[in-house]
């Protein structure tokens, strides 16, 4: 079983197939490895599966070993074959038509006929670095965000991606470290822009068409002008953040690690601890169509609430999994995990 984030999701599969490594931004540049193709697996469904997105017609299903399933008017799914066999760690739609997914080795895949078939945006296998979550706020502009503060930009719908350092999100002392080292060696600053920022897990566009970023080392940043600026709040959490929301309230909502969840009810100016009663890591935060707001946790622990995240209670046990994505399609809510898709018949 697996008892890990999206990060470390993928360094538990790569560990098993002795896949992983670390190479210096130097390195990526060099000779690339073999690209394979997703292949046919009559289990898909039942492998890990990281994320869920709806493309107003169907829902759009991704995870390991490069599989992409789609559900049909039953909600069965099928698979679809892809250009990767890499883990996909999330997949995004705006519109029926266009969608991204994300995954290891800074890999972008591109749908525009709504996931019957995809194409790489981007891929590089020698950077052997995962992008763990996509964000579009527009049909053509786009955010893909990952390990090692990753974060690439797009305003053409991702024919190309531009990849920057945020600069602001370092604490001044770092600031001033890079300036040093870059006085000294061009080459020695690139190698460690590559690795000083922290892993960066989840982009959300809120209401007021502000962005959120969250990630490691307590990680909770705002940016009013499209990701350009950043502006972190300090003091709510040392540890990572996996994951964060904005419910249809105005409320925003943040967890992570060991069950950490956050509260704030004004923009993110001040945060209040939630008790969930467990101390498993949270995946996902979703908001069901009734208002409802459900928690997917690892230990496979869904957890529910009615009044607007102060208070949660247990709602099921996957047990034997970790659940990693919720996502609601009319009546049904389905839960993606590290043992594929499950549904909540009769959810509203």
């Amino acid at each position: 079983m697996f008892k890990t984030n999206k990060l470390m999701f993928g360094l538990v599969l790569a560990g098993m197939t002795g896949a992983w490594s670390l190479v210096s931004a130097t390195e990526a540049t060099q000779e690339v490895k073999q690209v394979f193709r997703s292949q046919a697996a009559v289990l898909a469904k039942h492998a890990p599966v990281m994320a869920i997105a709806n493309n107003g017609q169907q829902m759009i299903a991704v995870g390991a070993r490069g599989h992409v399933l789609a559900s049909d008017s039953k909600a069965d799914w099928s698979q679809v074959l892809v250009p990767t066999d890499v883990l996909l760690t999330d997949v995004e739609f705006f519109g029926d038509k266009n969608g991204w997914s994300v995954g290891h080795d800074a890999t972008i895949l591109h749908t525009n006929d709504g996931g019957v078939s995809w194409a790489i945006q981007q891929q590089i296998p020698a950077l052997d670095r995962p992008l763990l979550d996509v964000d579009f706020v527009s049909s053509t502009r786009g955010f893909a965000i990952g390990a090692y503060g990753m974060f690439y930009g797009t305003i053409d719908g991702g024919k190309t991606w531009t990849k920057q350092f945020l600069e602001s999100l370092l604490p001044e002392e770092d600031v001033e470290y890079l300036a040093e080292v870059r006085e000294e060696s061009e080459d020695d600053y690139l190698s460690e822009i590559a690795s000083i920022l922290p892993h960066f897990n989840k982009i959300v566009e809120l209401n007021d068409k502000r962005l959120m970023l969250v990630g490691e080392l307590g990680l909770i940043a705002f940016s009013d002008d499209l990701g350009k600026n950043w502006q972190r709040i300090e003091n709510v959490y040392e540890g990572s953040f996996f994951t964060g929301t904005q419910l249809s309230s105005g409320t925003i909502l943040v967890g992570g690690l060991r069950g950490n969840m956050f509260r704030s009810m004004d923009n993110g100016v001040n945060w209040s601890k939630v008790d969930l009663g467990n101390s498993n890591s949270i995946n996902d935060i979703y908001q069901l169509k009734n208002g409802d707001v459900l928690v997917a946790q690892n230990n496979g622990t869904l957890l529910i609430s009615k009044d607007d995240g102060v208070n949660f209670t247990q709602h099921s046990l996957q047990k034997g999994q970790d659940l990693m994505d919720i996502h609601q399609i009319q009546d049904q809510v389905w839960l993606a995990g590290s043992k594929g898709l499950n549904v909540i018949k009769g959810s509203k």
